[in-house]
């Protein structure tokens, strides 16, 4: 989705019913605030952030960003993570029983996994082959 579609989203989400009561919120007038919805004005960054901390979402999220995020990663390895441990309390018994060798080998395990993911997720294409390329010498 757009800004401007984005921006009336939020907004009426977060229980702005009117441009109107947003804008007075803003403490900007109106027409700015209705040419930002409509008429593809964009806000100058300061108020960008306020729009965003006002509607409680990521400025990413207010301007369409749909690259994936380091935290939405990380999540889903903490989630792996944890899914593993109570496999392992499965096989092993409760974590408390784990040893120091056995922690070890399963915080390894996800510390790859988070490096590979913020690889992935930052490093520009053109260094990707790169790295891919040193790492197989």
């Amino acid at each position: 989705m757009s800004f401007q579609e984005n921006l009336k989203y939020y907004r009426e989400k977060s229980g702005y019913k009117t441009a109107k009561d947003f804008a007075d919120v803003l403490n900007i007038p109106y027409t700015s605030y209705i040419a930002y919805e409509n008429k593809g004005r964009e806000p100058k960054y300061e108020m960008l952030c306020k729009i965003a901390d006002l509607l409680e979402v990521s400025t990413d999220d207010l301007l369409g960003r749909k690259e994936p995020r380091l935290k939405d990663n990380l999540m889903k390895i903490k989630n792996k993570v944890m899914l593993e441990v109570n496999k392992q309390n499965k096989q092993w018994g409760d974590e408390s029983e784990l040893t120091p060798h056995q922690w070890l080998g399963l915080i390894q395990e996800e510390v790859g996994e988070i490096a590979q993911s913020v690889n992935e997720t930052y490093l520009p294409n053109i260094y990707k082959k790169k790295y891919i390329r040193l790492l197989h010498f």
